[in-house]
């Protein structure tokens, strides 16, 4: 697991780094300077480079940022490269660890200058506004931004590029467009959001010395995934049989639609789970034979039959995943408010069922038991009433608020899907690639989460891991097929070779 700071969290740990733990703030702004210089190094002046001197040109202003900056602009110049420092100079006090770097830069005689000089650069940093930056980027310092992202050369991001929100990864009317970010102590959660991330270009994280117990007692917000959370699938046993991994009801497919079924279903046997029951159309028994043959089918012709297939599920299952491709015909609408009101089994609803419930937002608080809910930003508009815009700007708290209003677990699908419970933490998800805007995508998200809470896991906990194995699933489709030819069923393909060595 790896912690996704915002603006607060992280001038708070540098705050209580400082204050309460008594490290002088030059001495992180050293190890910050050493550590973008290190990733320098390791790009411009390794064994296999022609290690000639480099062009620098690093942009600063008065903050602590501009102090890396100006740190960094030593640190270059004395291992030989040629560094340029343009200072904008443009707020009306510096602080005092940047007139302290200045006086030695100053003192150096490393070039400043007051505009941004007309030259060509190898390396381009980027050191103006830090973590700490609120409001919009205009006058000279939007001026600076553009020239610098205008001129040739790899632009390198001093903790994050000026103008992306720490927070909320939103654009604060310019940014600085980085191929590389070196960032400090933690991640940053603007780094990891649209568009933010876009920005950032390949995001490192560095360690500058912050305690772990100043990290736990700010009580980050958020938080993503890597290989190591794998560990947390449940483990098989010896003597175990196909009852032991859970009993998977998927209510899934329509008249005209059968092949979200088959990809929700073999989704939920990829994972692990020992046996699984379709419910759906009678239009679908042979595909679902061919498809899914391990399968145990029952059909409707019906309304009435479509009824008696959710009772069913209910009876037999240990979760009930409702949702893909059924439609929103009147045999749909009795399925979905069957089953939550009478499922005494966890819940997954996708798709579909959540066009149902929009149609009937009171429904949702029938349920007896837990529900996860997979709206993309779609859906999720249509289940709040707030704009596709409004929720891609605010995802996060959009996400908690919905959890904690209908006391669900809400994975809010976006490029950045995100997972709440309604509690103060939230999941972002770091793993996948556009190849994974493809229709089926969703169904088989839905199947890998049914198939983990089958097994035994916690709802919560499936939900988290379920979109990083997914995610997972979907770069290892992107690594075989390409992200432009890569196709939902390949995801599923791809599900045994992301846990296989967990």
């Amino acid at each position: 697991m790896m912690y996704l700071a915002n603006r607060g969290e992280a001038q708070e740990i540098d705050r209580a780094t400082i204050e309460d733990r008594g490290i002088p703030g030059i001495l992180l702004m050293e190890r910050a300077a050493i550590s973008v210089l290190t990733e320098i190094n390791k790009r411009f002046h390794s064994d296999s480079s022609e290690n000639r001197p480099c062009r620098v040109l690093i942009t600063v202003e008065g903050g602590n940022n501009g102090g890396d900056g100006l740190a960094l602009a030593r640190l270059l110049s004395q291992q030989g490269d040629m560094v340029d420092v343009y200072y904008i100079d443009g707020i009306s006090s510096a602080s005092v660890s940047f007139n302290y770097q200045l006086d030695i830069v100053k003192k150096l005689g490393i070039n400043i200058s007051n505009r941004i000089p007309d030259d060509d650069y190898d390396i381009i940093v980027d050191a103006v506004f830090g973590v700490g930056l609120k409001r919009e980027i205009q006058g000279v310092w939007r001026d600076a931004i553009e020239i610098m992202n205008d001129r040739p050369g790899y632009k390198i991001a001093v903790d994050l590029p000026s103008g992306v929100d720490a927070t909320t990864g939103q654009i604060l009317g310019t940014a600085f467009a980085a191929d590389l970010t070196v960032t400090f102590g933690l991640n940053k959660r603007g780094l990891a959001l649209y568009p933010g991330c876009d920005m950032a270009g390949n995001v490192v994280v560095c360690d500058i010395g912050f305690a772990e117990s100043e990290i736990e007692k700010t009580g980050i917000e958020s938080y993503t995934y890597d290989l190591t959370d794998l560990r947390k699938l449940p483990e098989r046993m010896a003597s175990s049989n196909k009852g032991t991994y859970g009993r998977v009801a998927v209510i899934a497919g329509s008249r005209d639609m059968s092949g979200a079924m088959t990809l929700a279903a073999e989704a939920v046997y990829r994972m692990g789970a020992g046996l699984v029951k379709v419910y759906t159309h009678e239009n679908n028994r042979i595909i679902a034979g061919i498809r899914v043959p391990e399968a145990v089918l029952m059909t409707y012709s019906d309304a009435d039959e479509a009824e008696t297939c959710a009772m069913d599920a209910v009876s037999w299952s240990d979760v009930i995943l409702i949702g893909p491709g059924i439609g929103r015909s009147e045999a749909a609408r009795r399925m979905v408010k069957h089953v939550v009101r009478s499922a005494h089994q966890p819940l997954v609803m996708d798709a579909d069922a959540l066009n149902v419930i929009s149609d009937n937002r009171e429904l949702l608080r029938c349920h007896r038991h837990d529900v996860v809910v997979t709206p993309h930003i779609g859906e999720m508009s249509r289940l709040t009433d707030i704009s596709i815009p409004d929720i891609k700007k605010n995802i996060l708290e959009v996400c908690k608020d919905f959890a904690r209003e209908y006391n669900v677990i809400d994975v809010l699908k976006d490029a950045r899907t995100c997972v709440s419970a309604g509690d103060r933490d939230v999941y972002i998800n770091t793993s996948g690639n556009d190849g994974m805007s493809t229709a089926g995508s969703g169904d088989v998200l839905a199947g890998i989460i049914s198939g983990l809470i089958g097994m035994g896991m916690g709802t919560y906990d499936a939900a988290r891991l379920g979109v990083y194995i997914h995610g997972l699933a979907g770069d290892t489709a992107a690594h075989t097929k390409g992200r432009n030819g890569m196709l939902a069923r390949d995801m599923v393909e791809a599900i045994p070779d992301v846990i296989k060595g967990a």
